[in-house]
């Protein structure tokens, strides 16, 4: 497994928001979390970053434990073994553009990859023009990846909204990843938007890349997953492939409550 949790719990002032959760997420696959409001998804995802410590329990990336209590939002580094993890939020995604292009954007996400070093950016050296020009090659076929070749001179913060979160997704590409999580990345967006979203997904699968989703759209995360787990009130309540899940009579009881008799 790539990620584990195992028997994860978390409390807040006696309040357990996570209780004993446990599941495994295989290398290149797409893997779900949802649950209704309250369900502690947002809690679980910031324990798998380290962003919150757990109250017990562990979690593993290549069977190395997250315990750093900071991890950055945007692009997490795991010790040892350099793993990147990208986490992807809607408040956190407009403030990354500034007034950059499209391209530059994707650039800053593959600024820790590129092999010059300070004194060559800063004389502008044969060897730092080459490298610039083979970033901005990779950075443009990230763009094409999610479908903003078109825009790739074009303001960020111009473009509209689907596209701002696509190109989000292609900075986190650009720092070459093993998993990204993608925190609700539906929100806001209209069904076109999000069938190009469910496409590029498939993509990003395809590249090898494992991706774990917390998200509200439903029709969506059973489109797209190959698996997924299933809380309510801070517990796992159902694991399994969408039909298994859809079929599962503790998630309807969990979204549409309990038939009265």
């Amino acid at each position: 497994m790539l990620l584990e949790l195992n028997d994860v719990s978390k409390s807040f002032g006696g309040v357990a928001a996570l209780t004993g959760v446990s599941f495994g997420v295989k290398q290149g696959e797409v893997f779900g979390v949802i649950g209704p409001n309250g369900a502690g998804k947002t809690t679980l995802l910031d324990c798998l970053l380290g962003d919150k410590l757990v109250t017990s329990g562990q979690v593993s990336i290549q069977g190395l434990p997250v315990t750093s209590s900071k991890l950055d939002y945007s692009r997490s580094y795991l010790p040892q073994e350099n793993v990147i993890v990208q986490k992807l939020k809607v408040k956190e995604l407009i403030r990354l553009f500034g007034n950059m292009t499209a391209l530059e954007t994707v650039l800053t996400g593959m600024h820790c990859r590129t092999g010059s070093g300070f004194l060559s950016s800063f004389l502008k050296t044969k060897r730092q023009r080459i490298e610039e020009e083979r970033c901005r090659g990779i950075a443009y076929e990230f763009l094409k990846l999610v479908g903003l070749e078109a825009d790739a001179e074009e303001v960020a913060t111009s473009l509209p909204y689907g596209k701002q979160r696509r190109l989000e997704i292609a900075r986190a590409l650009a720092t070459h990843p093993q998993l990204i999580l993608l925190d609700e990345p539906a929100a806001g967006m209209n069904d076109s938007e999000t069938e190009v979203l469910r496409q590029l997904i498939g993509k990003i699968r395809d590249l090898g890349i494992t991706v774990v989703v917390i998200e509200h759209a439903m029709e969506l995360m059973m489109n797209i997953c190959d698996r997924l787990v299933v809380l309510n009130f801070g517990k796992k309540i159902a694991e399994g492939t969408p039909q298994e899940i859809q079929n599962n009579e503790a998630v309807i009881e969990a979204y549409l409550g309990k038939e009265e008799v």
